[in-house]
């Protein structure tokens, strides 16, 4: 019997032709982060021969192309979201759904989640379209399955952790980051934060003078003047703007010597193969951005996330990421302490992710899809 065709929606792990692109055409095509083509090419990469279309393409051209519908997911449940349209492209689409990576987004564990109307029949819309008995959706830890099970939908889902953690199909990646985890690192690389969130401030100007002492990079994700200070398009921000960012990245600085500083380590990526080609040059990765702290993770480079929700803390535990809540930072970040706030625990992390590997296979497999031969390696 053949393999169901499947079709990868809104998860192109690329942006083609980006070079000449402005910062906002970069932004709109990764979704508002760059960081979602982490997970985004981790599926990709788990199936033989996708086709990738986007969501908004005919539905006779995605049932042309495929017999099921395959979302790579991030952190769509939360009151920031509005997914009413999204539910009815689904039933318009008329397929079999699988969803993987899915999140819950709330300031902390002890907080529900609030979802809109819409969001809440997306994701009913989605629970409903599993080609089998099997849970088609893939979730990112424990507290977002006890969200979704307070909302009734407890049998479709099942704890699978980020795609992008099986980007790399070496079994023996743990031993070579626990051995990078036991070095002193000579260049640091930062997953830069964005200048929105006030009370990582202090923390972001510490994380920006490790990149000045250590020769390192400062690899931004989101917000759309972020991708302008690597794109050097300094001259089409409004003053707020760059002040915005100044102020939070490196108060001390001028603007011009922020310039400077942005042109010389600042850096956006549109593909995640050279993202983690790049990352391979340094030491050691940190920041308050998961999915640069996993690429570095899959590039075999030593990596930690500083969590301030519930959203980068639940997928740091659940995946066994050197994690520390920036409330447990008692004092100013150097290039001489900052490993000491993170520890590494390569067997479980190895036993970890074998297992959530296996749990998210599951999912592939009950929905008759050909995985690939990258990600059935760490489950044998």
């Amino acid at each position: 019997m053949p393999k169901r065709r499947p079709v990868i929606l809104d998860g192109n792990p690329y942006v083609l032709d980006h070079e000449p692109m402005s910062a906002g055409t970069i932004f709109e095509r990764v979704g508002g982060n760059t960081g979602n083509l982490a997970f985004r090419y981790g599926v990709a990469r788990s199936l033989s021969g996708p086709a990738l279309l986007y969501l908004g393409n005919s539905p006779s051209a995605i049932r042309n192309a495929g017999d099921i519908v395959v979302l790579p997911l991030a952190n769509q449940l939360g009151r920031h979201m509005k997914l009413g349209p999204a539910a009815e492209r689904l039933r318009a689409i008329d397929l079999p759904v699988l969803g993987l990576g899915l999140g819950a987004q709330a300031d902390s564990y002890e907080q529900d989640i609030v979802l809109d109307a819409g969001t809440r029949a997306w994701l009913e819309e989605l629970a409903s379209r599993a080609p089998t008995a099997h849970p088609n959706i893939g979730l990112r830890g424990d507290y977002t399955r006890a969200q979704v099970a307070k909302l009734g939908l407890g049998n479709a889902v099942t704890v699978t952790g980020c795609p992008s953690n099986f980007i790399s199909g070496d079994p023996a990646l743990a031993t070579k980051l626990a051995a990078g985890f036991r070095r002193r690192p000579r260049r640091i690389a930062v997953a830069a934060g964005i200048p929105h969130v006030a009370q990582l401030a202090a923390i972001e100007h510490d994380l920006a003078d490790i990149v000045t002492l250590t020769d390192g990079a400062y690899i931004v994700q989101h917000g759309i003047e972020m991708i302008e200070l690597a794109c050097r398009e300094f001259d089409s921000m409004t003053p707020e703007r760059l002040e915005l960012c100044r102020n939070y990245i490196a108060p001390l600085s001028t603007t011009e010597e922020f310039r400077t500083w942005c042109s010389r380590y600042a850096y956006a990526f549109a593909d995640v193969r050279q993202w983690m080609d790049f990352l391979r040059r340094f030491d050691f990765v940190v920041g308050t951005r998961f999915h640069g702290a996993m690429l570095a993770i899959q590039a075999g480079v030593p990596a930690a996330c500083i969590a301030h929700d519930s959203r980068t803390l639940e997928m740091c535990q659940t995946m066994q990421i050197p994690v520390c809540h920036y409330k447990d930072i008692n004092g100013p970040l150097t290039r001489h302490n900052v490993m000491d706030y993170f520890r590494f625990d390569a067997e479980a992390y190895t036993e970890t992710r074998r297992r959530l590997c296996a749990s998210y296979v599951g999912v592939l497999q009950a929905a008759d899809l050909e995985v690939s031969a990258n990600v059935l390696r760490l489950i044998q």
